[in-house]
Formats: structure tokens, C-alpha cells, sequence
């Protein structure tokens, strides 16, 4: 037994690991009490204070660091090579693999990945989440179809030319953050914590992956792709930065991102997250009711077209690595996680504001 828990601790480590996200995800209440209100927020304080310091993104830091140490183990290796035999020299790779997975999977539930298990969003608001009939869906893409054109009016209301990066507000980040502090206040969320988000280099390192933007667990950073047209930025921001303060359902960050970008005392950044939710609700009429979304297109404001043609045009000189390939790794991430529908749980972000405007509508 000793020997055994030597050479295996980590992997060890990491199935122990794994049978406590398997307790919690019976548990949501425990893990909500004990690690997303307890644990994970002096986790969060020592990331803080590790890297917030930091002039750039711990995440490259991370990856030299692995690159340094896979260098390593192939030396050692190659130096290990077969002299006791190959099935030993096998053996002891193995064995190498088995604990680096542990010691991942370890870090990545212990620093973050637990908080896929706590209690939904929509549970602890009350919220009466419900499919969309095609009626509902209708009238929710006409309305946030009036509800866009008249926020960009408030922009710029005789402008058809597309809004550029000359409109952001100033120091973006810290006004997001405290917008999504503020909703998460009122939601009776903890909310404290000092973070960085930071901006991917080179551009398209994140369209590479077909990802706009990544909280990352083993540094505590959420990150943004350093191309995203300033239309894209607020809402992306307000996303991963939610990330960092406990979430992992992708539906609940777009829905807090898009309540903190509503809540902001800025009219772009007010613009910008509708402007994301109708691209969110849009999504679902093309695919459930096409003749119905052709029609809705063609009734959008001139403005606002505009804009989503910038957004296109910025985006087009950039690819992804592998065509694919991402869709599928992260379709398996998110369901490992618990999340049953995937990279629809995205699209899921419209029953939850729904809900929320329905609810409000109610009190």
C-alpha cells in the first residue's frame, strides 16, 4: 500500500477528485455552501494575489511551464530507455501519464471546475424556465428587434455608418466589473475579487481555437481574443469575467453578462448587449422558424445592419486551426461537466432572460 501510494498519489488525487464532483453533482446544495460560497472564495483571493500583479497573462506562463516540463520527462525518458526492458520502460510512462492527468484534473476541479455543481442560476433566482413556444419566440425577436434599434438610437440616432472603437468607454474593464459586481449584489451573489482580463496575442490565437474568449482555472484569468470588433468586446468581457467569479454554465454567464451590460450607465455598452442578445435570439428563430427570421431580417435597422457587418468583416481574415475540432472537444467538455445540452447551453442564455423579464414584469 505504501509503494502504491507513492508512485500514484496524483492519480490517486485525481479520482478522489472526480468522486467528489460525482457527490456534489447529487449535492448541488453542499457544493454551493461549502465550495462556490466557501472554498472557491479563498481560492479565488490567493489566484488574486499570485497573479493579478502579473504585466502579462499567466497563461503563457502556464504553458512554458508545461513545455518545460514535457521537455523534461522526454529527457528523462530517453535516458530511461529500456534498460530494464521495454514492458518496464512502458510501465513507468504510464504511470508518468496516469499522475499528470491526476494532478490536472485535480487542479482543475479543485481551483474552479466545482462550481459546474452548484446550485442552477435559475433555481436560486426562481426563475420559470421553460421552452419557447413559436409564438413567444416570435414576439421576443420582434421585441428585441425595436428594443436594439432603440438603444443604438440613443447612440447615434441620425448615424447609419457603423460604430468603431472611438465610442468605448474608458477603462472598460473596471466599469464592467462593476456593473457585474453590482448585479450580483442585487442577486445576492458574492462578488468580490480582483482579477485580470486579459487580451490574447497574437490576434486570431482565439479564433484559431474558435473561441472569442476563456476563463482559464489553473491561473484564475479570463481572457479575451485581442481582435473582437468593439461591438463584441462589452458583452465578451462581461461573459468571462463571470467565469471568474464562479460560473461555469455558459447560459448563466450570457445571462449575467447581458444584465450587467443593461445595468451599465453607458449607452454603447447598454447597445452592445442588446445587440448580443439578438444575435442569441435570431440564432434560435433561423433555425426554428426560417420564413419567419427572413422576414424579421429584413425589417432590421439601418444602423444596426451596419454594425453587424463590421463585426463580420472584422472577423472574416481569421480561422480556425483545426475546422471542427473545437466544437467537438468542448460538445464533450461541457457535457462531462454536467451541462446536458452542450454548446446549445449558450443559446439557452434567451429562456433564462425571458424568464427574467417575465418575472420582473410580474413583481
Amino acid at each position: 500500500m505504501r509503494f502504491f501510494l507513492k508512485n500514484y498519489f496524483p492519480f490517486l488525487l485525481g479520482l478522489l477528485a472526480l468522486l467528489l464532483r460525482v457527490f456534489w453533482g447529487f449535492f448541488p446544495a453542499h457544493c454551493e455552501t461549502y465550495y462556490a460560497r466557501g472554498i472557491f472564495l479563498s481560492i479565488r483571493k490567493g489566484l488574486d494575489a499570485l497573479f493579478s500583479g502579473l504585466p502579462f497573462a499567466a497563461f503563457y506562463l502556464f504553458w512554458a511551464s508545461f513545455f518545460v516540463w514535457g521537455a523534461y520527462r522526454l529527457w528523462v525518458a530517453y535516458r530511461a530507455r529500456p534498460f530494464g526492458g521495454w514492458k518496464k520502460f512502458y510501465w513507468i510512462q504510464l504511470r508518468a501519464s496516469a499522475n499528470f492527468v491526476g494532478v490536472i484534473v485535480s487542479l482543475f476541479l479543485g481551483l474552479w471546475g466545482y462550481n459546474y455543481a452548484r446550485i442552477p442560476l435559475e433555481e436560486q433566482l426562481n426563475l420559470a424556465v421553460a421552452p419557447l413556444s413559436q409564438e413567444e419566440l416570435r414576439a421576443e425577436g420582434a421585441l428585441i428587434l425595436e428594443r436594439v434599434a432603440q438603444a443604438r438610437y440613443e447612440i447615434a440616432p441620425l448615424d447609419s455608418f457603423a460604430l468603431d472603437s472611438a465610442i468605448l468607454p474608458r477603462d472598460l474593464v473596471a466599469h464592467l466589473r462593476t456593473c457585474l459586481e453590482g448585479e450580483l449584489a442585487k442577486l445576492g451573489y458574492p462578488h468580490q475579487a480582483s482579477f485580470k482580463l486579459r487580451a490574447l496575442q497574437p490576434k486570431g490565437l482565439g479564433y484559431g481555437f474558435n473561441a472569442s474568449g476563456f476563463y482559464w482555472p489553473f491561473t484564475g484569468e479570463a481572457h479575451i481574443e485581442s481582435a473582437l470588433h468593439p461591438l463584441q468586446q462589452p458583452f465578451t468581457i462581461a461573459h468571462e469575467l463571470a467565469h471568474g467569479y464562479g460560473f461555469g454554465d455558459e447560459a448563466s454567464c450570457n445571462f449575467l453578462a447581458y444584465i450587467a451590460c443593461k445595468a451599465s450607465s453607458n449607452a454603447f455598452v447598454r447597445y452592445t448587449g442588446e445587440l448580443a442578445y439578438w444575435r442569441y435570439v435570431f440564432s434560435e428563430l433561423k433555425y426554428s422558424d426560417y420564413g419567419y427570421y427572413r422576414y424579421m431580417r429584413d425589417q432590421i435597422d439601418r444602423g444596426v445592419h451596419q454594425d453587424l457587418e463590421a463585426i463580420y468583416a472584422q472577423m472574416q481574415p481569421y480561422f480556425e486551426f483545426v475546422p471542427g475540432l473545437h466544437g467537438i472537444a468542448y460538445e464533450t467538455y461541457l457535457q462531462m461537466q454536467g451541462v446536458k445540452e452542450g454548446l446549445d447551453s449558450y443559446d439557452r442564455m434567451v429562456l433564462l432572460v425571458y424568464a427574467w423579464e417575465k418575472q420582473k414584469l410580474i413583481e
